[in-house]
């Protein structure tokens, strides 16, 4: 088939059309539901059969499609902003999310909305400049340098972090949209709402252990860039002490009570920092779950909608019947690997909590310490003046681990609480949808009964 030559042309479309397609494993295309072969402007017939590729479009790098199937050999989902072709040479953007199933691969696109998208179009023009220049691999090496730039140490960061701007910002874009008293009076858009309000529930939610996680990693830059401060004060309260000889015997215990506590509570540390690395790991697996399952109900939600809409028509729920085995299998993957990843992040919260306790003691020991250490230095005047500093040195390391520890604290019960929720409302999720898919069956199988 000649591909169209690309034009200037933007072909628009609304935010709450969503659309799909199933390729094998090569990138044939097995199916398209009507708003892909509307927009894409090619029809059933020539789409059917066709490689994937047949929307690319030439603003594309090469490096960002060798990335997005790469990821998918791995049998792993990915998410991408892609400019696609149209037939008639017209473009549209749109962030697409796939993911593998027993086939090939499905793949469901949103319109973006967010000022993330300005940014990756000036991203995709450098790349696509330096491929020319010097091959695939340097674009490919330059698009994960400027993404390390923009402050993401990976490509998963990027993606979760821009599926979650994308998804927030198409929900208040569209909420609007689904008040149609006709849709809301029958059981399969009940069923359907009901589920889709559940799972933007968890959605949230997951998003705020995402903003949790990034206060874990500042609060940890803290205290490790605190700690390093603290351990030159106790090395040069020593050195110190040990001048001023026996008359300041009582500051010399003092200084090495606190190199001791201070080598010990680094120990603590770093044993939170590595509880919370391994958090860090968790909570993107969630995200990417999450992320997941808000894009699969959202498709599947805007099924049911498209369907009551022809409702009339005797081939309403084909699109929704035909294409229930991918979405009832990716909903169960997802949803039961979200209850595992909730559980694995239980665990490591109660990690947390030992840890912080553990800290929490040895500060009030610290600050024993440093009273004592106030109250010795105070008998002399020129002792009082050289000790000051490090007094007051230890007074804020001392305040930085009450107030981090307290924010540590209060973040980890936020999250203790949602993943409750999060657990219970997972383990049906897969239920409802297959409900859902079930309900549209019995209805489609009316519809096909002679009256």
């Amino acid at each position: 088939m000649k591909r169209p030559v690309a034009t200037l042309t933007e072909n628009p479309f609304e935010f709450d059309e969503l659309f799909f397609s199933v390729t094998d494993k090569r990138g044939v295309i097995l199916f398209g539901n009507e708003v892909f072969t509307r927009i894409s402007k090619y029809s059933q017939e020539k789409l059917i059969g066709a490689p994937h590729s047949l929307i690319r479009h030439p603003d594309m790098p090469r490096s960002v499609f060798k990335l997005f199937w790469d990821t998918l050999h791995t049998d792993s989902p990915i998410i991408a902003y892609v400019k696609n072709l149209a037939a008639d040479g017209s473009y549209y953007w749109v962030l697409a999310f796939a993911f593998p199933v027993a086939e090939g691969y499905l793949s469901i696109r949103i319109k973006p909305s967010s000022s993330l998208l300005a940014a990756v179009k000036n991203i995709y023009a450098s790349t696509l400049q330096v491929e020319a220049e010097g091959g695939m691999e340097k674009s490919g090496s330059y698009l994960m340098a400027e993404l390390n730039k923009a402050g993401f140490n990976n490509y998963t960061e990027f993606m979760l972090h821009a599926a979650f701007t994308e998804l927030s910002a198409l929900q208040e874009k569209t909420n609007a949209n689904h008040t149609n008293i006709s849709f809301s009076a029958t059981p399969l858009a009940e069923i359907s709402s009901k589920a889709a309000i559940e799972l933007q529930e968890c959605f949230q939610r997951i998003q705020s252990f995402q903003e949790a996680n990034q206060y874990f990693s500042k609060t940890m830059k803290s205290l490790n860039d605190g700690f390093r401060n603290l351990k030159y004060i106790a090395l040069n309260m020593t050195i110190s002490a040990a001048k001023f000889g026996s008359g300041v015997a009582s500051l010399g215990v003092v200084s090495k009570e606190f190199s001791s506590l201070s080598e010990t509570i680094q120990t603590h540390i770093s044993g939170l920092g590595e509880f919370i690395d391994t958090l860090s790991e968790v909570v993107q697996k969630c995200a990417l779950r999450i992320v997941s399952l808000q894009t699969q109900m959202l498709m599947v939600e805007f099924f049911v909608r498209e369907s009551l809409r022809n409702i009339e028509s005797e081939n309403a729920f084909a699109g929704l019947v035909e294409n229930r085995k991918h979405f009832s299998a990716l909903f169960r993957t997802y949803s039961a690997g979200l209850e595992k990843e909730i559980s694995v992040l239980d665990v490591d919260l109660k990690s947390i909590s030992v840890q912080m306790q553990d800290i929490k003691k040895f500060t009030t020991g610290l600050e024993v310490i440093r009273q004592i250490g106030a109250v010795e230095s105070s008998r002399d005047n020129q002792v009082k003046q050289t000790f000051v500093h490090y007094l007051d040195e230890m007074r804020r390391f001392i305040d930085l681990l009450q107030s981090a520890t307290a924010g540590l604290h209060e973040n980890v019960l936020k999250m203790q609480d949602s993943s409750v929720i999060v657990q219970s409302k997972a383990s049906h999720i897969a239920g409802d949808v297959d409900a859902i898919f079930d309900l549209a069956a019995e209805m489609t199988s009316k519809k096909a009964q002679p009256a």
